[in-house]
């Protein structure tokens, strides 16, 4: 079954007894954790009708203590905004282990609601995935610039859920030419049934892009999207999941892996859900995607052996997870 898992470097760790894990993933860390709501200026974007707005609004998890820490940035779903998608069990379980996180609104859900003259519904409209990711890295070299937070410059991840997957995603393509340089991307169900139509337009974002960055997506098994785009394998939808896994390059390293039973709003930290199944699949993404985390920016081996290791295979063999060719 690691034959599944294309992460050359962690093959031998990968390998080392389960309980060199000492810690689950997903647990909260020993460390106490401040939170900061945070508005960043943003400067004028042509690309795109949001590029307009002023500023993007941001919840900040910093771990009390002496850094350097390690950065990660995460953008949440669609449709909505920071308030209803604010992913901060996700922010505060790895601020708890010793990383700065920012999650971040887009502008047209942080601006809209006071723009009324634009007279359209909050972060529903169709907007610019070229302003949007900028918008990522703009953020990043924010934090970076904020002595206070102790950044790491070396060790920086982005990911996001659904349309937060798809934006970081192009956000990962922009950094390796504008930086900063990133450690990892984390791809929660990502999901954008508009792709397609960047075909149509101008943007150079059209094509299914080229991710130099360890990578690993996680998948629901199967869901209808609110805008009726099956996840698993519809015809309506142009990019989820499982293809952009299969697209990414057998060079780079990554992971990918389907929580069994579950649907695309489990991944959301707090539960959106709540029933048990859920908030169990829940865990079982956040087991999965922090430990990727820590390992390739947090630098941390302990978590190797989730990655592909022993732990993971008794889980696939129990039916929680299935491992992505």
């Amino acid at each position: 079954m690691l034959g599944k898992v294309v992460v050359a470097s962690l093959v031998a760790l990968a390998l080392a007894p389960a309980g060199a894990a000492a810690r689950a993933p997903e647990d909260f860390g020993p460390l106490a954790v401040r939170t900061e709501h945070v508005r960043i200026a943003m400067p004028p974007d042509p690309r795109g009708p949001e590029g307009v707005l002023p500023y993007v609004d941001a919840d900040l998890y910093v771990p009390v203590g002496r850094g350097p820490w390690p950065l990660m940035q995460l953008s949440h779903a669609w449709p909505g905004t920071l308030r209803e998608f604010p992913m901060s069990g996700w922010a505060k379980r790895l601020a708890s282990r010793g990383f700065v996180v920012i999650v971040s609104d887009r502008r047209a859900g942080s601006s809209l609601a006071v723009t009324p003259e634009l007279d359209q519904p909050v972060d529903v409209v169709d907007l610019s995935a070229d302003v949007q990711s900028e918008d990522v890295l703009r953020v990043l070299r924010w934090a970076i610039d904020q002595d206070e937070l102790a950044i790491d410059p070396r060790r920086i991840a982005i990911g996001g859920h659904s349309l937060g997957a798809y934006i970081s995603t192009f956000a990962a393509v922009k950094a390796q030419t504008e930086g900063p340089r990133l450690s990892a991307l984390l791809l929660l169900d990502p999901s954008d049934e508009r792709l397609g139509a960047f075909d149509k337009g101008d943007s150079s974002l059209a094509q299914t892009p080229h991710v130099d960055l360890p990578t690993i997506v996680l998948a629901s098994e199967e869901n209808t999207h609110p805008i009726q785009c099956n996840m698993d394998d519809g015809p309506d939808c142009t990019l989820v999941a499982p293809q952009q896994y299969a697209a990414l390059s057998a060079a780079t390293p990554k992971l990918g892996l389907k929580v069994l039973g579950s649907v695309h709003e489990d991944v959301e930290d707090p539960s959106t859900i709540g029933t048990a199944d859920s908030v169990r699949h829940l865990r079982t993404y956040e087991r999965y995607g922090m430990a990727w985390i820590e390992y390739w920016a947090g630098h941390d081996a302990g978590a190797a052996p989730w990655l592909g290791g022993g732990p993971a295979r008794a889980e696939e063999r129990a039916g929680t997870i299935d491992l992505l060719p």
